[in-house]
Formats: C-alpha cells, structure tokens, sequence
C-alpha cells in the first residue's frame, strides 16, 4: 500500500514543481486559530477564484508531518514540527499551487471527464492483468480513506497544472549547454603559495583584549543548567553466579554487538552483561527510593550539576520537571541515580574572568586573520610559487602547505571568485592565487557529462521561470488567508 502511495504521491503534492517534498501517509492534526467568520469557516485561505478547504490543509499538513517523522525515524514531535514553521510552509505551498491554477483556468486549460477516465485505465496501480479493474480503484482508495470523488479532484489537478508546464517548458539550446559547461569544467592555470604565521607569535594586550570582550559580550554566555539533589542506589559490587548470568545473556543475547553489528560472544559481552544483571536486580530498590524520595521520607545525600547540552542526561524528561520534582531512576553503569530539581539557572552573560579562556582564544584567531591578510594583500603581486598546470573545480591538486582538505577547498574557492588573484585564510595560514590562462571549454567533460549538465539547466530554468511567474500571480490574484498559523 505505501508503493501504491509513493506512486500517486504527485498527485498528493501541495505544489508540483515548487514543493520539493514527497508527501506519504496520513493522518489528522488538531490546528491554532484561524478566521471563523461564518462564510470562511470551512476553508483557511481563498486564492483567485479558488477556495483552501480546511480538509485540505489538514491532509497537506498530515502528508508533511508523515513524511519528516519518516525522515527522522519516527521521532518528530508535535512541537518540533511548530518549531520548523512546518504549517505556514504548508500553507504557502498549497497557495502556490491555487495561483497556478487560477492561471491554468484563465490560459483557457481544461480537463475533460475523458481525461481522467484515460488516466485511470493506464494507471498500472488499478489494473488486473493488464486492464482497468473498478473493483481494486475502489479498494485501494478504501483502503487510503479516499473517495473516489476526491482522489479525482487530485487527479483533476495535476492534469492541469501538466497542461501549464507542457506549455511552459522551455528547450535548451547547444550554447546554453556550453555556458553552462564552461562555467562547470573552465580550466585556470594558476600560481599559489601559502604563509603561516605561529599564533603564539601574536601579542595580545589586555587593554584590548577587554576591549573586544565588552564588545562581544552577548557572544559569551554560561550554559543553562539544572541543580539537583540526588540518591545513588550502587551496585551489588559481589560478582554475579556464572550461571545466573549466562541465562541472562541467552535471553537478550541480541542486545551485545560488536561495531558491525554481530552478535558477542559471552565472554567478549561479559562486562556489559555484568552491569545490566545487576542493574535488574537493583531496579526494585531504586523504585523504592524514588518513591520515598518523592514522598519526603528521606532526604537527598548528594547534589550534581547537569548542562543543557549533556547529552548523556535524559534532558527530554528533565528540561519539563518542575522545581522540587523527582525523576524515576537513572540506569548509570555503577548504579541508579535518583534526582530531584532543586533549581534551574539560566544562561547570563559570563564575566570577563569567567570567559578570559575562551574571549583570549577568539581575539587571538582574529588578529591572526587581520594579520595573515595585511601579508597576503601585500604580496599578492610579488609573490612567486606552486604553478599547478590547468586545474577544474574536480582537480585533486596538492598544493604545498595546505592539506588535501585545505587544498580542494582552496581550488573551489578561486571558481568560485570573479577576480584573477585573490587569497583565503586556514587557521594560521594564508593561501594566496594568480590566474595565469584560462581555458573555458572542455569538450570531453562537456561530452561525458552531458545529461547531467543538460538536467541541470533545465531545473534551473524551471525554478527560476516558475520563481518569476509565482511573483506575477501574486499581483494578479487576490489571496485572503484565514487560518492565522500557530
């Protein structure tokens, strides 16, 4: 069912060729506020002549939250999805789409009954050896909580919107080929030659040094971080009867692999098995005193201090605890840790004491770029080094000085500049060019990389024409959005 989905998925999609995202799934989502003025109340946004039902809207938005959640493995909130703006990309998505086929309509476009029905008998999803079957159409939309009426309209769409790009694709001529080509494959002759400077060579004065941190300060900030009371339940420190853990390791063998993923040996899984025994036969008393804990029973003996960016803590659990609660217990490889929310410190802006160590470390670097480019301006000219023959953006070139890294970094760097000379700062080093001779073409990348080149001409056409022609519909089509966002 989901192949059949990942098949018809483009006539799901908010916009055809604007929206990049393959939407999969279904699914329901509860919405913020949008205008409920009696003649709006069952759609979020009017375009053109075209209404945005909320039904609409809904599945667009499921179809988006089905397919990031399946990205992330399943682990995408509600909240995250929030965080993302996932329901305006949606919303300006699907007002995109209403633009196009207002235009579609006024072009003159239509879809005739006969177009749909010819869609449907050649859609190899709805056949039976080879011919139409009504039945299994009617099943597989059951099965996708889809009318056939709807999935029509869907349908509907797209076959308007093929009419429009049909009419809108644009062909490539042979010299578009070679300018673009050129400015892919163009080969440079270059002179290069890298300086260095020994960061421990740069006088920094403190006077300036405070200088830069009062300018900067909002750039140094102490991270946020939890207080907590705690109780450690240690481990039984007796060694475990053999045979006792050995059960233990048959029953969840599947859980000790090695890096590639092969199931340990007992004895290779030996140490970890060890703990995890004896954290089961701990887990009872660590219950206990969490729940004596968090009734006031017994007092914490201990305190620790988590940052917001540990992430060996469980911070999902503890960043929603409220001041004085208990968390359940903490399986650690020596026992369980029992915690209890004392106090949250926010972040605030460090001292210059409390930040010298890191503010010395920032200024440093920025008086050696200051430094390195006072040298690099200086000999740009003068300079005679490495000539490194023709080069193209795919070059591996060593370059003396720079690593293999540093080095074709450096080569994308100068195609990527307008100008016949130039340098670029690594760290504490300078990497400077001349431009020597060019060649623009080369017929034999140009040959073996056709299609690719040919691909991606016509995808930036089509973006950039589809770009252009999304700006002229907004001015011709009035757009009332009602659904506010969250």
């Amino acid at each position: 069912m989901i192949t059949w989905m990942q098949h018809r998925k483009k006539y799901l999609v908010i916009t055809i060729w604007i929206a990049t995202i393959a939407f999969i799934g279904a699914g329901f989502v509860g919405w913020g506020a949008y205008d409920m003025n009696t003649n709006r109340a069952k759609s979020v946004a009017k375009v053109g002549n075209r209404n945005i039902s909320v039904e609409e809207f809904q599945q667009a938005y499921a179809n988006n939250f089905n397919y990031y959640n399946q990205q992330l493995g399943g682990k995408l909130t509600q909240e995250e999805a929030d965080k993302m703006g996932l329901d305006k990309v949606v919303m300006q998505n699907i007002i995109n789409e209403a633009l196009l086929l207002n235009f579609a309509n006024d072009m003159g476009f239509i879809v005739l009954k006969k177009d749909i029905e010819n869609a449907l008998i050649q859609d190899k999803n709805f056949q039976t050896d080879g011919v139409f079957d009504k039945n299994k159409y009617y099943s597989l939309l059951k099965a996708q909580r889809m009318t056939p009426k709807e999935y029509e309209n869907s349908l509907k769409k797209e076959l308007l919107l093929n009419k429009l790009q049909a009419v809108l694709n644009l062909p490539i001529s042979k010299q578009e080929i070679e300018v673009f080509g050129s400015s892919i494959f163009m080969q440079d002759k270059l002179n290069v030659s890298v300086l260095s400077i020994n960061p421990r060579d740069i006088v920094i004065k403190t006077e300036a040094l405070k200088k830069f941190w009062e300018q900067h300060k909002q750039a140094y900030m102490t991270k946020k971080k939890y207080i907590l009371d705690t109780i450690k339940v240690a481990l039984d420190p007796a060694a475990p009867d053999t045979e006792a853990l050995k059960k233990f390791w048959e029953s969840k063998k599947y859980l000790y692999k090695d890096k590639e993923g092969k199931l340990l040996s007992f004895e290779d899984a030996n140490a970890k098995v060890t703990i995890d025994f004896k954290l089961k036969a701990s887990k009872q008393k660590a219950l206990e005193t969490y729940l004596k804990l968090k009734k006031g029973e017994i007092t914490p003996t201990g305190t620790k201090t988590v940052y917001d960016d540990d992430t060996a803590f469980p911070l999902k659990t503890l960043r929603v605890l409220n001041q004085g609660q208990v968390m359940k217990p903490i399986a650690m490889s020596d026992g369980y840790l029992i915690a209890k929310l004392k106090q949250v410190l926010m972040p605030r802006e460090m001292t210059f004491e409390e930040a010298n160590a890191q503010v010395t470390k920032d200024y440093r670097q920025t008086l050696l770029k200051s430094e390195l480019e006072k040298k690099a301006t200086a000999r740009l000219d003068l300079f005679n080094g490495q000539n490194t023959g023709f080069v193209s953006r795919d070059s591996q070139v060593s370059i003396n000085g720079l690593n293999s890294t540093q080095s074709s970094q450096f080569i994308n760097f100068i195609f990527d500049q307008a100008q016949t000379k130039g340098y670029k700062v690594f760290g504490n080093k300078v990497a400077m060019y001349r431009v020597l001779e060019q060649k623009l073409l080369n017929q034999e990348k140009l040959k073996l990389y056709k299609n690719i080149i040919t691909n991606s001409i016509t995808q930036n056409k089509k973006a950039e024409l589809y770009k252009n022609l999304l700006a002229t519909l907004r001015t011709m089509y009035k757009t009332e959005q009602y659904y506010k966002g969250k």
